[in-house]
C-alpha cells in the first residue's frame, strides 16, 4: 500500500491523472453546452448549422486530446520538440498506412465546406437512396427510404452522391379519343384528390409530355417531403387508376392483332 501511495505521490503521476481528469471534464462541459444550445435554438437552426455544431464537438474532442497529450508528455520529461521532429518520418509511414482514413477526412471536409449536403437531405449513393441522419469527418450515415436500414458509408465513397429533389413526376396515359378539354378536366380532378395525401404539399400539371403509340402522355409533378417520395407516388398512382376506372376511361396499352389465313 505504501509503495502504491508513493507511486501516486510522484509529481509526474498525479499531474498526469489531473490533466486527464481536466481534459475529460472540459470536453463534457463543452459538449453539454453545445447540446443545450442546439436544444434551445432548434427551431431557428437549419440542418447545415446543426451539422456544423456536431462536427465542432468532434473537433473539440481531438483538440483536447492533442493539447492534454502534449502537457502529459512534458510532465513526464519528454521533449515535445524532438517528438514533433520525429513526426516527419512517422507521418510518411502513417500516411501510407492510413491513406483511406485520410481520404475519408479530406472528403468529409470538402462535403462540409462546399455544402454538398447536410443532415436531413435525401441523397442517392449508387443504388441506395436515403435520408442523411449523421455527417462526420470519416463517414456519413443515411437511412434507406425503402426499408429503413441505416447505412454507414465512408466519405471517400460518397463523392458521387446526388441530392434528390422533392419532385416526383407521374405520367398519366389517356386515349387519343379523349379531347384535350375533357382530359385536362379529369386530370384537375385527380390533382385535387392527390393533394389530400399526407406529405404532398402541391401537385403541378405540366401538360402533354409525349404522343406515344397508343396514348397521349400527360405529366403531373408531386411536390413531396423527400423521405416520403415512394409511398406518395404509390398512393397517387392508385388514385389515378381508381378515378379513371370510375370515369370509364381505360388506360391505353399496345395491342397486337393476329390474322390467320
Amino acid at each position: 500500500m505504501e509503495k502504491i501511495l508513493k507511486f501516486f505521490m510522484k509529481k509526474n503521476v498525479y499531474m498526469t491523472i489531473i490533466l486527464v481528469i481536466v481534459g475529460i471534464v472540459l470536453y463534457y462541459i463543452l459538449k453539454k453546452l453545445i447540446n443545450r444550445y442546439v436544444e434551445n435554438h432548434r427551431s431557428s437552426l437549419n440542418n447545415k448549422k446543426v451539422t456544423y455544431l456536431n462536427l465542432l464537438k468532434g473537433f473539440i474532442k481531438y483538440l483536447i486530446i492533442i493539447v492534454i497529450g502534449a502537457f502529459i508528455l512534458e510532465t513526464n520529461g519528454i521533449n515535445i520538440t524532438s517528438v514533433i521532429a520525429g513526426l516527419g518520418i512517422a507521418s510518411v509511414i502513417a500516411g501510407l498506412a492510413l491513406q483511406d482514413a485520410l481520404k475519408d477526412i479530406i472528403m468529409g471536409i470538402n462535403i462540409i465546406i462546399d455544402d454538398y449536403f447536410s443532415v436531413g437531405d435525401v441523397i442517392k449513393v449508387n443504388d441506395v437512396e436515403g435520408k442523411v441522419v449523421s455527417l462526420g469527418l470519416k463517414a456519413t450515415k443515411i437511412k434507406d427510404i425503402n426499408d429503413g436500414r441505416v447505412l454507414v458509408i465512408a466519405n471517400r465513397n460518397i463523392s458521387s452522391a446526388l441530392i434528390m429533389t422533392n419532385a416526383v413526376p407521374i405520367n398519366i396515359p389517356l386515349p387519343y379519343e379523349l379531347s384535350l378539354k375533357d382530359a385536362e378536366k379529369k386530370i384537375n380532378e385527380i390533382i385535387k384528390e392527390i393533394e389530400k395525401i399526407d406529405n404532398i404539399a402541391k401537385v403541378d400539371y405540366l401538360g402533354i409530355d409525349e404522343f406515344a403509340d397508343s396514348a397521349i402522355i400527360y405529366k403531373i409533378v408531386l411536390r413531396v417531403e423527400k423521405d416520403a417520395k415512394l409511398s406518395s407516388k404509390r398512393k397517387a398512382n392508385c388514385i389515378v387508376k381508381s378515378m379513371l376506372d370510375e370515369a370509364g376511361i381505360s388506360i391505353p396499352y399496345t395491342q397486337i392483332d393476329i390474322h390467320n389465313k
